[in-house]
Formats: C-alpha cells, structure tokens, sequence
C-alpha cells in the first residue's frame, strides 16, 4: 500500500472596513471577523437545498495534546490556547483579556456601531458597543464548507482552513481556493451594506500578527527529538524559497528597510505548544484527527502567499523534508543532512536570514562549516533528493521525490537570479527596490508600507499581483481554484464531507473525523470518518 503524506493548511486573514469609504469609523477586528465569518455561513447556506448552513462538531478538540507527550494542564495553559470552547473566542496571545465575548479594548473599540451578523438575523444588523458577545460565539460563525475545509474566526482573524489533501499541487490549489472563498465573503459582506476588505499576509505592521499554518501527518513511532533536530535548520532557513516579503523590521517596523519573511520578528522561541506569543521554531500542537499510530506537524512560522510558486516551494520542500526523515528512522541510518545542524542561536538565525536577502549571513553548523540560508537550503534539497532517489519507492511516501526535485529546482532559481516568478519575497524586493530608488526617503517612505498592505488585498485588481500576469508562475489554472472554493478533493475524507454538506438535508453539523445528521424525532447520530484517507464510513452511538 502507497503510504500517502496528508496536508492541510490554514489561512488567518488580515480585516478591515474598506478605508476609502470609511475613514472616520472604528470598528473592532473581533467584530469585522465576526461579519466575514457569517457571511461566509449565509452564502454557504444559500448553497444547500435545506438553505442551512453545516455548524462544527466541537466532540473531539484537543488543543492541549502535546507532540513531546501528554497534555498540558488546562488549568494553566495560557487563555489563547483554549479554542475548543464553541460558546467563547479565545483571546489573543498578546491581549488575553480581550476577545469578543472577554471584553478588553478591542471588543468595545467602537465609535457609533458595528455591523455584525447574527445566526438568525439578516445580514447588516446593527449592534451596538457591548452587544456583539450575545449574538457572536465560535459556534455560531464555524462553518462547513462544501469543498470539505472549514471557515471560522480564530483570535479575532477569519481563518480558512483547506480541506485534507495529498499532494503538494493540491495544497497549492485548495488553498488558493481560499482567496476566492474570501472574495465570496467579501462580496456578500457588501451585498448587505458592510464593506470589507480581506488581506492574505502576516501583520499590519502596527505589531499585531496573525497566522499561516501547515498541518502535515507523521508517523508517531519517528521519535519526537529525531523531528525536532531536523527541523529546526529547515524551517530557520526556508523562507529563503516562499517568503512573501515585507517592508519593514521589526514587530512595528520600527526600522525602515525590507525582509523576507513577514513572520519572522514574531519568532521567540524554539520548542512550544504556544502559536500567538514567543512563537516556536517548531510548534508542538498534536491534534492529528486521525488514529494514534499518526501525529500531526504544525508548521506555524510559514508566510502567507499569494504567488502560487511559493505555496509549491513551501509544501513541497516540506514534505520531502519529512520523508526524507521517515526514511532514515525505517532504514536505521543517519539522517543525511545531520551534520547541517545548527551550532549558532536558531531564533536569532530565524531573524537573521530574513534580513539577508543577499545571503552573507553565516549560519554555524555541527560539521563546522557555515553556510548562508541559500546555501543551507541548497544542499539540504541535492542531498534529500540524492537520499529519496536511492531508496526503494515501497519506503516512500507519494509523491516524495517528485516534491524533492521542485524544492532543488527552486534552489537552483535563486542561486541563478531567476526566481522572480515563483519566489514571491524575490518579486516583491526587485519591484519594490525600484520604486524605493525613487521615491523621498527611500524605504522610509511611506507609500512603499502601503503598497506592502496592498499587495496582499484581495479583492480583484487592487493588488499590484493582480496586475504581474505572465511574469508570476502559475501552477493551477483560474478555473480549477475556482472549482476547488466549491468542491472538495477525491482520495481523502474530505470528499465524503464535502457530498454530506452539499447535499445531504440531514446533515446538522460535521468536523474532521465526523457527520453529525438528524435521525429523526429530534436524534442526531455520529458519523464517523475514519482516518483521512480511509473511505469507510461506519457509525458508532453518538
């Protein structure tokens, strides 16, 4: 049986009201993700024959399980890492007092009213300051998509997240899906008189951050240090082929000049379960939704992009990566690039490469060579691949080496000058270092911070990606995206979640693993799924 590497990812955009049309209006971001997340609910309900949106299964959350073992204490754990409560949103990690039933001063920065969306109410309903907690709660702005992802707000962003998939192009197809979704929410945001705008990036560059996470499946017998040693150089040093690029350094970008990951400063530390505060190099969060014999890989220090190349570059790297792991644990040897490990400091490496977009910065490494991320990058994808070629295909997962040949292929890119058009932070420097040339002040001025915000607008032909056509990598065509915002992908799970959502009448609510369905007399009954690429279906008590 072909072992398969199971992907999903998940997107927290940036909200706000549309700033041409409303300069003078305050209105909280808890409350904007609020409205983004309903509208997505009405129109998926516009897409079902009962015209009732699919709610989340909450049974089975467990956000406290640690990959190191065991869970951590709920009594302890910090406030923004309980988002397994449908009733309250979890808060910030920055701000834990506030959140959108918690109070603090994001919820009640509001200067006249704030358009949100009840379950029952028509979309624009008007709420006012101190009102939103009655009619917003994580139960009541999940929602089930018909191409078996799910939409929600997650610590005051809306968030996407893809269905499960197994192949890097997937990955790449379905979560560019989710910029249409976000225009579908947009589009019916205004349709009821609130404007929204939607931004696919990493931070307002006013110190707030939000996330872009990559989930991948591992065998839970590979040993967590053996994960962790390899991983901690790899995820130090691939922004270098999929940053989305920033202006700015530093949390506030207190400092003017460009990076080339916008997730970069936010890093803190090595190993945690934590995502929105002293985030880790490696996260530690292991809520696989799958059987026991699989951990889940939460890859949190990823960049949001918009150039598809980078998407590719970004899992595909990834997931070679990790195979090449798993074949040393099976074959018993050495993993092949241990003697790349880092000697140096892997946070201040992490802030390091992202300011070195010429790459002579040197990283220290166990075999006492230093490398640049570029070279480390290099080397690391020529000896995965060499390592994937000599095995036997029976050891692999799918797709392992077709994914190591697009990571060496990227490498060679840069080393050769000619990564414009799939490498996004590649694109975005040589466009922006022009217009830094001639503009007062050069990266001080101001325009170029706002272009950085545009750049990651979403809604059609404000940002300068939309206008880059042909010099930008196309690895899915319009079409197919377009397909994959409605329909979910064969080979997984998903395909039977998104069936039951567009056309089951019975369904009342679904997660990873389950279908929740009415039974009649008032009975609802859980489905089980099964492990993600299982196809059976088989149904235990509820």
């Amino acid at each position: 049986m072909v072992n398969h590497r199971v992907v999903g990812l998940e997107t927290e955009y940036g909200v706000t009201l549309n700033p041409q049309v409303s300069s003078r209006q305050r209105v909280s971001a808890e409350a904007l993700s609020v409205a983004t997340a309903q509208a997505v609910r009405s129109w998926q309900a516009s897409l079902r024959p009962d015209g009732r949106a699919v709610a989340w299964d909450w049974a089975g959350e467990d956000p406290l399980a640690d990959m190191r073992g065991g869970h951590l204490d709920r009594a302890s754990a910090h406030p923004s890492l309980l988002t397994d409560n449908p009733e309250v949103f979890a808060p910030s990690g920055d701000n834990p007092g506030a959140g959108v039933t918690g109070g603090g001063a994001d919820s009640v920065a509001m200067s006249d009213a704030v358009a949100a969306f009840g379950d029952s109410a028509s979309l624009g309903a008007i709420v006012k300051p101190g009102e939103l907690g009655n009619l917003a709660s994580p139960m009541l702005t999940n929602v089930v998509l018909s191409n078996g992802g799910r939409f929600y707000v997650d610590h005051a962003h809306p968030e996407y997240a893809t269905p499960e998939v197994l192949t890097s192009v997937e990955a790449v197809t379905w979560d560019a899906a989710g910029e249409n979704i976000a225009r579908f929410a947009m589009t019916k945001a205004l349709d009821s008189g609130v404007d929204l705008v939607l931004y696919k990036n990493n931070t307002d560059s006013k110190g707030s951050a939000y996330g872009t996470h990559e989930n991948y499946l591992v065998p839970r017998q590979i040993p967590f240090d053996k994960i962790k040693g390899s991983l901690v150089p790899f995820l130090v040093t691939r922004p270098v082929i999929c940053g989305a690029g920033r202006v700015g350094l530093g949390q506030h970008s207190e400092n003017p000049g460009f990076q080339i990951s916008q997730r970069a400063d936010f890093v803190a530390d090595l190993v945690g379960l934590q995502t929105t505060f002293n985030r880790p190099i490696v996260n530690t969060r292991d809520e696989p939704h799958a059987s026991t014999s699989w951990r889940r890989l939460h890859v949190i220090n990823g960049d949001g992009n918009r150039f598809q190349g980078s998407i590719l570059a970004k899992v595909a790297s990834t997931r070679a990566w990790l195979a090449a792991i798993e074949l040393a644990d099976k074959l018993g040897v050495s993993f092949p690039a241990a003697g790349m490990y880092f000697t140096c400091d892997p946070v201040e490496a992490v802030w390091q490469v992202s300011r070195d977009f010429d790459f002579s910065t040197r990283l220290a490494c166990a075999d006492g060579r230093e490398r640049s991320a570029l070279d480390w990058q290099y080397e690391a994808a020529s000896r995965c691949a060499e390592f994937l070629a000599s095995a036997d295909t029976s050891l692999l997962t799918a797709g392992a080496r077709q994914d190591a040949q697009i990571w060496v292929d990227t490498t060679e890119m840069l080393r050769a000058g000619t990564a414009g058009a799939r490498v996004e932070w590649v694109a975005k420097h040589e466009l922006f270092s022009r217009l830094a040339a001639r503009l007062p002040g050069g990266w001080e001025n101001p325009k170029l911070a706002a272009l950085d915000i545009r750049w990651a607008d979403l809604r059609p032909g404000c940002s300068p990606v939309d206008k880059l056509g042909t010099r930008m990598e196309v690895i899915v065509p319009a079409n197919r995206v377009a397909a994959a915002a409605l329909q979910a992908p064969s080979g997984t799970r998903a395909a039977e979640r998104g069936k039951a959502v567009s056309e089951n009448p019975n369904l009342v609510a679904a997660s990873w693993n389950t279908l929740v369905v009415e039974t009649g007399q008032e009975q609802l009954r859980r489905l089980s799924l099964g492990d993600p690429i299982a196809s059976a279906l088989y149904i235990p008590e509820l």
